[in-house]
């Protein structure tokens, strides 16, 4: 029997489009072992991201969400209910919580006590650090590190034929889904006069950028489902600190990284300490003549591209969707369920 599961995941311009990315993909993985799938998110660009003929995708209100979910919980009664928000409102965990029986929450990139404390599993792939750990708290279990990021399927084995040419020809710039700080445009403003390069810059879903830089040597695209292809055929890449470091860093693409929130940069900050990027900081913070600087000395020094591909593909090996995948149906077919207090 089909197990159903229900996945509120919000995005857009200030939150940016990872969340809704990467629960696309691990609802694709879910959906593939006969799984029913309903999404619940909070803007018209999420929904457009997450249709597809698979699953039914629904757009609610953030302060009236549980109002409008309340209905399909009763009728659904799920097996499984994730929830990919950033710092999601504790009332309505509470009341997702109190109102869906036997089902199994999960929360994703959750650190907050008060939360983590209501939900069954909880996956922090990237506030969970670079290092794999595996525990269990009162009840919840929590999965941290690298090794449970949802990556795309395609990363594996991009990661193992992906080489580090003598000559750095060609530069991705992708900047974020929504890059709200506009720091795409800064970017491609720093190699204009970098001609002897082709740069390849990716407006994300969310992104307002609407001017178009005309060089010869710049290509704009606007939002691609093929990023991890197009940073496979990439030299040297510019990213901020979100998916697509993991991404870049996982395949082994030498990278520079214009952080776009405090957060990111942390995360940066450690890849950067590990020798698998070069972090230039925040984003907003960064002159271009400091971009260029950066291009230069990578994009001129085979040595340094390869050191950062090597310090990198030790740090991720791009199986974790299969990983969280693998956890989610465990947790559903696990019946004995241990109930808590909420």
């Amino acid at each position: 029997m089909n197990k159903k599961i229900m996945i509120v995941v919000y995005g857009g311009f200030l939150r940016g489009m990872g969340h809704v990315v990467r629960m696309k993909r691990l609802a694709n993985q879910l959906f593939q072992e006969g799984n029913d799938i309903s999404f619940y998110t909070n803007e018209q660009i999420c929904v457009e991201m997450l249709s597809g003929p698979d699953w039914h995708v629904h757009l609610v209100q953030e302060s009236k969400a549980f109002l409008q979910m309340e209905q399909d919980i009763k009728e659904l009664n799920p097996d499984l209910l994730l929830i990919d928000v950033l710092d999601c409102d504790l009332q309505f965990l509470r009341l997702i919580k109190a109102s869906s029986g036997s089902a199994r929450l999960v929360l994703f990139e959750e650190i907050r006590a008060e939360a983590c404390q209501l939900a069954d599993a909880v996956v922090n792939g990237i506030y969970g650090g670079l290092d794999e750990k595996h525990m269990q708290v009162d009840g919840t279990e929590y999965f941290y590190g690298t090794p449970y990021l949802l990556l795309d399927q395609e990363i594996s084995r991009l990661k193992d034929t992906y080489e580090v040419r003598k000559e750095c020809k060609k530069v991705v710039i992708s900047l974020g889904g929504s890059d709200p700080r506009g720091l795409l445009s800064k970017a491609v403003s720093a190699l204009l006069e970098d001609d002897h390069l082709h740069i390849l810059a990716v407006t994300g879903k969310a992104s307002r950028i609407e001017e178009q830089i005309e060089a010869e040597h710049i290509q704009f695209i606007r939002h691609t489902d093929q990023l991890p292809a197009r940073l496979s055929e990439a030299d040297l890449a510019i990213v901020a600190g979100g998916m697509t470091l993991y991404e870049a860093v996982c395949i082994g693409v030498p990278s520079i990284v214009l952080s776009q929130v405090d957060h990111q940069a942390v995360t940066a900050a450690r890849f950067a300490q590990k020798g698998a990027c070069r972090h230039l900081g925040l984003g907003e913070l960064v002159d271009e003549k400091d971009i260029r600087c950066a291009v230069e000395r990578l994009s001129g020094s085979y040595f340094l591209r390869r050191s950062i591909h090597l310090n990198g593909r030790t740090l991720i090996d791009g199986k974790g969707t299969e990983r969280v995948k693998n956890i989610l149906i465990h947790l559903m077919n696990h019946h004995q369920k241990e109930h808590k207090d909420v």
